[in-house]
C-alpha cells in the first residue's frame, strides 16, 4: 500500500513541480503567447481613485428536466460599491421554459421566458439553438436541454451590466463573474452591445474568473508555474497574449489581490481600454480585504450570495407548480421519472 501511495505522490509532482513551462498554450487561433517573463510582474499599487465598482453574477435552479423539456428559475443580480460599501443592488428572477422542437429533419431548442420585466431578457430568436451546436453539446452526443439555461444566463448577466451603467459614472468599473471571452453562440451580440455603452460613457469593463482552464505549454496549470517565481505581495501579470481573435477582445492577465491570498486569478479588460488594466486591478484589490476570501472581490462574493438559488427556494417552488398542475401532475411526474433516477441514487448514497 505504501507503494501505491508512492507512486501517486511522485506522479503528482512530476506533473506540477518539474514542468519546464514556457509560456499559456491557447486552443484557439487569434492568440499569440508571449513567454514567461519575471518582469512581466507589475506590483499593486495603491490608488485614491474614489470611483465605483459594478459586480455581476446570476444563478438559476432546474424546476422540471425531462429529455425534450426543462424548467428554470433564473436570478440576475448586480451590486455596486464605493469605498467598499454597497451602495446600490438589484436583483430579478424570471423563469426559463425550453423545449426540443423539429425543423428541417434536426432537433433545436427553443426558450421561452416567463418575466414582468423585459430590459434582462435576451432576445428569443438568439435562444434557439441547435442540439447540436458545438458550443453547448457534450463531445460527440446531442447537447442536454438543460444546459440552454447557461446561455440564457450569461446573456441575461450581460443585460443587467447594461442596466447597471446607468448608476455608474466616468472611470468607474463593471466586473463580470466570468471571462470575456465569447462562448456561445450569438454571445457577441450582447458584449459588443455592453463594450459600446459602457465605452462611451468611460466605463470599464473587466471580468475575474474564479477558476481557468487555461494551461501552460507543458501542460501545467498557469496558477502553479507562475507561482514558482515566488513574487511577494500582491500583483498584476501582463501582457500574457497578444489576443487578435473576434470572439475575445480582452487584454488578458492573471493577478494575485492580496498579499496574504493563496490565489491567482484570470483578469480580463476590454481590450479598448487595456491603458486602465494598472489602474482597474488596484482599484479592485481594494475590494478584496475581507477575511471570508482574502484575495477576492467581497463583491463578487455579495454577488454569489444573491444569486444564487437555494435548493430550499428549489424545492418550494416545485411543490406549489405541482399544486397548480393539481391532478395533472402525476402524468407530468411520469414523463420525468426516467431523468431522475440520479436523484434516486444520490438521496440511496
Amino acid at each position: 500500500m505504501e507503494d501505491l501511495f508512492n507512486a501517486i505522490v511522485d506522479l503528482v509532482k512530476d506533473n506540477t513541480l518539474d514542468t519546464k513551462d514556457t509560456c499559456v498554450k491557447f486552443s484557439e487561433h487569434g492568440y499569440k503567447a508571449f513567454n514567461f517573463d519575471k518582469r512581466h510582474f507589475h506590483k499593486i499599487k495603491g490608488t485614491d481613485f474614489k470611483g465605483k465598482i459594478a459586480f455581476i453574477d446570476g444563478g438559476n435552479a432546474e424546476i422540471i428536466k425531462s429529455a425534450n423539456i426543462s424548467l428554470n428559475l433564473l436570478r440576475v443580480y448586480h451590486c455596486i460599491y464605493s469605498k467598499n460599501k454597497k451602495v446600490n443592488s438589484m436583483k430579478k428572477d424570471f423563469y426559463t421554459f425550453t423545449h426540443a422542437k423539429e425543423k428541417n429533419g434536426e432537433i433545436f431548442y427553443e426558450t421561452e421566458i416567463i418575466s414582468p420585466s423585459d430590459k434582462i431578457i435576451p432576445d428569443k430568436a438568439d435562444l434557439f439553438i441547435s442540439s447540436l451546436d458545438e458550443t453547448i453539446k457534450q463531445g460527440i452526443t446531442r447537447a442536454n436541454i438543460s444546459n440552454v439555461v447557461n446561455i440564457v444566463r450569461r446573456f441575461s448577466e450581460l443585460k443587467m451590466a447594461l442596466m447597471a451603467i446607468d448608476n455608474l459614472e466616468k472611470g468607474d468599473i463593471i466586473v463580470l463573474d466570468g471571462s470575456l471571452q465569447c462562448t456561445y453562440t450569438n454571445e457577441s451580440k450582447y458584449l459588443d452591445e455592453l463594450y459600446k455603452k459602457a465605452n462611451d460613457k468611460g466605463i470599464i469593463v473587466s471580468g475575474i474568473s474564479k477558476t481557468t482552464t487555461l494551461m501552460t505549454d507543458k501542460g501545467n496549470s498557469v496558477g502553479n508555474a507562475l507561482n514558482k517565481y515566488r513574487v511577494s505581495g500582491k500583483w498584476c501579470y501582463h501582457p500574457v497574449a497578444d489576443i487578435k481573435n473576434n470572439k475575445h477582445k480582452a487584454e488578458l492577465s492573471f493577478v494575485k489581490l492580496h498579499g496574504k491570498s493563496k490565489y491567482i486569478f484570470r483578469f480580463e479588460i476590454y481590450k479598448e481600454q487595456h491603458k486602465h488594466l494598472n489602474e482597474a486591478v488596484s482599484f479592485l484589490s481594494n475590494n478584496c480585504k475581507d477575511p471570508v476570501f482574502i484575495g477576492y472581490p467581497y463583491g463578487l462574493v455579495d454577488a454569489d450570495k444573491n444569486a444564487r438559488v437555494s435548493n430550499n427556494e428549489k424545492n418550494m417552488m416545485k411543490t406549489y407548480i405541482s399544486v397548480k398542475f393539481g391532478k395533472d401532475w402525476e402524468k407530468i411526474k411520469e414523463s420525468v421519472s426516467s431523468t431522475d433516477a440520479h436523484e434516486v441514487l444520490d438521496k440511496i448514497s
